[in-house]
């Protein structure tokens, strides 16, 4: 267990009554959403309800890390308790932390974002569509690639494109596959060496990889079905960066940290990072042809427009464990949270209205429906 307390001194000695009235009635409450005990009933409470076995959730206030606890256990049966160590696949949170190690590289010139990336390396599995040649790292970034999310046969070494790149949205695991290779062979470095000299050292980041590393035996987080029945748990030693990432909470948000700084990328770009490039259809799997008011997507994070301020996000599903995180620049908040579980995402609206104080239309994009247990 590992709890982190940080209040906020104030440099008035007085204050009136009607002040402190005002106060503790903002959404962006400092204190009173971070009680350790209202916390842990919140928390354990939706758990049950959702029949999730272990979570591990990380706060950020102000742009430091708060408050961080794991939940629950690592195996359904077991008495090994999830901690703020406890390792989580971080499924599609893999792609913001990838994106941005590329935006690095293109600070510095070595890749540019607007450049086909054919012309840095062709693309075998497409070749026989010759407008993949049109495919650049925004376009993957911001999900226009034309893939889809994966090719229907896995195993197989031809890739389908479903629309011309840059016409619209199109989630892509397979686009950011495809600019991993491109950044493997213009750095000569594999991705998990690469990610660890770029991102992992210089934020701390020391319980992650893209591939399974045997300090993390100890304390992981198996899988568990919608039932609550533990799986197995597979070790992969194939980096991919769309899915790939084994972390923590408290790992992710330093990660996340270096976004609200920023760190390790300049302001200006992690300010292009977060401005949309393009808007997000009414609901995940929808026509374009009805796009959303309030959700668009930036160069790696997803991106909502709300009534107060504007907020970046993310989900990751890899089936038995699911996870999402939101930030906002302007508070200076974020949020992230991961589960061993298949039910874990119907948590996100609960999670983002009690910790970030709006309620998220990402609910209604993704379809994540609230669990009913089995009778």
């Amino acid at each position: 267990m590992n709890i982190i307390f940080q209040f906020r001194p104030n440099s008035l000695l007085m204050v009136t009554l009607s002040w402190l009235a005002l106060v503790t009635t903002q959404a962006y409450s400092q204190q009173s959403d971070l009680n350790p005990v209202q916390v842990d009933q919140f928390i354990t409470q939706h758990m049950d309800s959702a029949n999730v076995p272990g979570l591990s959730i990380a706060i950020i206030r102000d742009n430091k890390l708060v408050y961080s606890k794991g939940y629950g256990f690592t195996k359904a049966g077991s008495t090994q308790q999830v901690t703020s160590a406890t390792i989580f696949d971080a499924a599609s949170l893999s792609k913001p932390v990838f994106a941005y190690a590329v935006l690095q590289l293109v600070e510095e010139g070595v890749l540019d974002l607007d450049k086909p990336l054919y012309e840095y390396l062709p693309y075998p599995d497409v070749a026989a569509d010759e407008r993949y040649k049109k495919i650049t790292a925004r376009m993957v970034l911001s999900h226009r690639t034309g893939f889809p999310n994966w090719r229907k046969n896995r195993r197989s070494s031809e890739l389908a494109m479903r629309w011309a790149p840059g016409e619209r949205f199109g989630y892509s695991g397979e686009g950011f596959v495809y600019l991993q290779k491109v950044i493997e062979k213009i750095t000569g470095l594999p991705l998990n060496d690469l990610m660890t000299k770029r991102v992992f050292i210089p934020l701390q980041m020391t319980r992650s990889s893209y591939i399974w590393n045997s300090t993390f035996d100890d304390n992981f987080a198996f899988p568990h079905n919608e039932a609550g029945k533990a799986e197995s748990h597979y070790k992969s030693n194939q980096a991919n960066t769309a899915y790939s990432l084994q972390t923590t909470a408290d790992d992710y948000a330093r990660f996340l940290i270096a976004i609200l700084t920023p760190k390790g990328l300049k302001a200006a770009t992690v300010s292009q990072m977060l401005t949309p490039q393009g808007q997000l259809p009414q609901t995940f799997s929808g026509n374009t042809d009805t796009l959303s008011p309030t959700l668009s997507w930036g160069l790696g994070f997803g991106l909502e427009h709300g009534p107060k301020a504007d907020y970046f996000w993310h989900w990751g599903d890899n089936d038995t464990y699911k996870c999402y995180m939101t930030g906002c620049q302007k508070s200076q908040d974020a949020v992230v949270y991961f589960t061993n579980s298949t039910n874990g995402l119907t948590l996100i609206g609960d999670i983002t209205r009690q910790f970030m104080g709006f309620d998220p239309t990402t609910v209604a994009f993704l379809g994540y429906k609230p669990y009913k247990k089995r009778k």
